[in-house]
């Protein structure tokens, strides 16, 4: 099975597609993990020909098939303004077709709500340049719906592709063990816990199997309750 990753900082932190492939593979599963990845990229990034990611992404699918393609709905979307959506359901739905042609299966990774308490405005000026304004408020909650609304529309723009849901087994565990820390100092970004249970959604979403008992637990004392938290979200369905 070979599964390409694209997305930005929220993916590449602790190396979360390497972690993925050894829960995978500690449970037996024969696979060749990629990823491309940039700070701040959007989905738009990986669609044009003049950007880094771009020109790599139409590498990949020229060279190899693929089984599955993570795409991750940006950020850089708010609930302020429109115009960043409309770039990027466009840009997903390039993505999508060219998933298709290379006969592999979309996948829409779901982040996590900041938890610093605001989140930036962004603007697409053009669907290839976009700015940036203001901080704005917004709670943890609130920018985790807002993030999932995000992933549910897009994936009915596709027909109904299936999430990642990482920002649902974000929320389940900080429910169930608020002690345990899921955020890098900066509040916005995965601590390696936070990448873990990723992975761990990740890992469900491909092969619709837990985690719990995956024997590869990245170093982690809490690994267990970080698996129970993915599945609570992925198998059980408990999400936002």
């Amino acid at each position: 099975m070979n599964i390409l990753f694209l997305g930005n900082s929220l993916m590449f932190f602790n190396d979360m597609p390497a972690i993925f492939d050894n829960i995978a593979k500690s449970f037996g599963k024969d696979l060749f993990v990629r990823s491309i990845t940039k700070g701040g990229a959007t989905m738009t990034d990986f669609t044009l020909k003049e950007s880094r990611v771009g020109q790599e992404f139409a590498k990949a699918i020229s060279e190899q098939a693929w089984d599955y393609i993570i795409i991750e709905p940006s950020r850089r979307i708010t609930p302020y303004e429109n115009s960043v959506l409309e770039v990027e359901r466009a840009s997903a739905k390039i993505l999508y077709d060219a998933a298709k042609a290379n006969g592999a299966e979309i996948l829409l990774y779901c982040v996590w709500g900041n938890n610093s308490g605001d989140l930036k405005l962004f603007k697409a000026d053009s669907p290839t340049h976009m700015t940036s304004g203001e901080m704005l408020p917004i709670t943890r909650e609130e920018h985790a719906r807002f993030m999932h609304g995000i992933s549910l529309r897009v994936s009915n723009d596709l027909g109904g592709v299936r999430i990642i849901e990482a920002g649902s087994a974000f929320e389940n565990l900080i429910t169930e063990h608020p002690e345990i820390n899921l955020y890098h100092e900066d509040k916005k970004h995965p601590s390696p816990e936070g990448s873990y249970l990723a992975a761990c959604a990740v890992y469900s979403t491909i092969f619709g199997e837990k985690t719990e008992g995956a024997s590869y637990t990245f170093g982690l004392e809490t690994a267990e309750k970080l698996q129970k938290a993915s599945d609570a979200a992925v198998i059980d369905k408990k999400t936002l």
